[in-house]
C-alpha cells in the first residue's frame, strides 16, 4: 500500500508581512484535517516552535497561530510552515517574507 503524499502546508501572517518595531504579528500555518504539529520554521537558523494547539479551521482543514507579541528586527526574514500528521512529516511551506519597519 502507498503512503498518501501530503499536501503542502500554507503559511500566513496577521495582519501581514511588514509590522512596525514593537507590534505583534501572528503567522497562520494551514495544513489537512488530522495535523498533530505544526512548526514554524526559520530560514537558516534551526530556529523553530512547535505547536499541538491545532484548531479546524474548515470541515477539510486544521491550522495553528504563532504569535509574536513585540516584533524586533530580530524577527524579520523568512518562515515556513511544516506539520507532522501521523507517521510522517509534509514538505516545507513556502517562505514568507516578515518585514519590520522603523516607525
Amino acid at each position: 500500500m502507498q503512503e498518501e503524499d501530503l499536501p503542502r502546508p500554507s503559511i500566513s501572517a496577521e495582519p501581514g508581512t511588514v509590522i512596525p518595531l514593537g507590534s505583534h504579528v501572528t503567522f497562520v500555518c494551514r495544513g489537512p484535517v488530522g495535523v498533530q504539529t505544526f512548526r514554524l520554521e526559520r530560514e537558516s537558523r534551526s530556529t523553530y516552535n512547535d505547536t499541538e494547539d491545532v484548531s479546524q479551521a474548515s470541515p477539510s482543514e486544521s491550522e495553528a497561530r504563532f504569535r509574536i507579541d513585540s516584533v524586533s528586527e530580530g524577527n524579520a526574514g523568512p518562515y515556513r510552515c511544516i506539520y507532522y500528521k501521523p507517521p510522517k512529516w509534509s514538505e516545507q511551506s513556502d517562505y514568507l517574507e516578515l518585514l519590520v519597519k522603523e516607525t
